[in-house]
């Protein structure tokens, strides 16, 4: 581990302030967790971090899961976690640093596989080794809303700082609302380039007060996913700086656009040239074996990229999110779009995820296809707005049916299905015993 320990020697150097550094593991949700130590404890992580291994099946409450089987059924063991290199990097907060952390198998010799981003590097190690290399760029969606809740519990508009108003006006790549928001956005790209995140800037979205941040495209898919689990929680931290709360719900508002986490995805050979492509122009066979692959993948992975209830509430007609298993060139209502490129970077942007989905599990349910592809052949893939696409599952309950048929658990580890199933599973039936308001307005005195 002596790359580790330089890297620490080389990070205090450029950040000498630094006196804590924030050691994160992310659970199922991708939520981060972990402990805060002092700077000088720092190298001892070298030889890993004992957490316990029902870490991983945390609720969105924070609660372990027990219905995963990993929590008081083992007596809460210990796994050893791993320094990730190249993730010390520093926080909004001067003083404080961050560490990503994964996860060792009950040995502490091998990567565990209920740990999906060493369940990604594996699909990523197989792909390699097949000579095919996944280049993704990530899009990421989000709101800044008032801290100050409702009446009802639900989420209030961001007040505009400039025109001293809450929000309430929808206004698509609205340029004025980014000078609105920007000490925020200011703050937030100078605290990003810090960080060194691979970002190409923040534009205003479709609904008031909702942004989006776009990632470069890359071919280190774990850096991506790693950056992206930063990003959000650099997000949170600067608008916590300028009185704003935000959210990566997928669904904050009844009425107005969801928050989605989009994927774009080409495949390069050793020598950088695009699979997707012939050597004239068109469209390759696997890319449209890769994209038969990914529609025939769709309903059994709708769990996994749509991981809560409120996930679901997000598909509407209407509202550029899809509602089938269909794909199209330079249309934003399908599931898999084409946008508009040449041969060269040709790629399939995969728009079904909200922004509430692990990062790593949606890198995997989308490279997995690419493993899949050469069990599909080109007449597979349907035509493009095919009406005879299936539709996309719109409740938890069918979806995560549908991934306990699928074939994921050849892919994803049949553990991490389990335990993400069981997980999942739970917190369904937690929020399906909950009394509503809403129903109590309806049945209080009419049933």
């Amino acid at each position: 581990m002596d790359t580790f320990e330089s890297e620490i020697k080389n990070f205090l150097q450029k950040w000498p302030e630094t006196e804590f550094v924030d050691l994160v593991f992310t659970d199922i949700n991708a939520t981060p967790r972990g402990k805060r130590i002092p700077v000088n404890a720092l190298k001892k992580v070298v030889n890993g971090v004992p957490l316990p291994v029902s870490t991983i099946t945390l609720s969105n409450a924070g609660s372990v899961i027990e219905e995963a089987g990993l929590g008081e059924a083992l007596g809460e063991p210990d796994h050893i976690c791993m320094p990730i290199p190249g993730t010390l990097t520093p926080t909004a907060n001067p003083s404080v640093a961050q560490l990503l952390l994964s996860m060792m198998d009950s040995s502490g010799e091998k990567p565990s596989r209920l740990f999906i981003r060493n369940v990604l590097e594996q699909i990523l190690d197989t792909l390699h080794k097949d000579g095919k290399y996944p280049v993704i760029a990530l899009e990421l969606e989000f709101y800044l809303v008032d801290k100050k809740r409702a009446e009802n519990g639900l989420v209030r508009p961001a007040h505009n700082p400039t025109k001293n108003r809450q929000e309430k006006d929808t206004a698509v790549y609205d340029i004025d609302s980014l000078d609105d928001y920007a000490a925020f956005l200011s703050d937030l790209n100078t605290a990003a380039q810090k960080q060194d995140l691979n970002t190409s800037g923040a534009l205003s979205e479709s609904a008031p007060g909702q942004f989006e941040i776009n990632f470069n495209h890359t071919d280190d898919v774990l850096k991506a996913c790693d950056q992206l689990i930063f990003a959000k929680r650099l997000i949170r931290q600067v608008a916590h700086q300028h009185n704003f709360d935000v959210t990566f719900m997928a669904k904050p508002f009844a009425h107005e656009a969801g928050n989605g986490q989009h994927i774009h995805m080409s495949v390069v050979d050793e020598h950088g040239e695009n699979l997707f492509s012939n050597s004239n122009g068109d469209a390759s066979p696997l890319f449209y074996q890769t994209l038969a692959a990914m529609i025939h993948a769709i309903p059994s992975s709708i769990a996994l990229l749509c991981p809560n209830v409120n996930s679901y509430r997000r598909f509407s007609l209407g509202s550029y999110t899809p509602t089938k298993a269909d794909w199209g060139e330079n249309h934003r209502g399908v599931a898999l779009r084409i946008p508009m490129s040449d041969s060269s970077n040709r790629r399939i942007e995969h728009r079904i995820a909200g922004a509430d989905v692990n990062p790593y599990v949606l890198a995997s349910v989308v490279l997995s296809s690419v493993l899949a592809a050469p069990h599909f052949t080109p007449e597979q893939c349907p035509p493009p707005l095919s009406k005879n696409a299936a539709s996309i599952p719109t409740r938890m309950s069918d979806a995560l049916a549908e991934l306990e048929q699928g074939e994921f658990g050849q892919y994803l580890s049949e553990e991490f299905i389990h335990i993400y199933s069981a997980c999942k599973q739970s917190e369904l039936t937690e929020f399906e015993t909950a009394v509503t308001p809403l129903e109590v307005e309806w049945m209080l005195h009419t049933a």
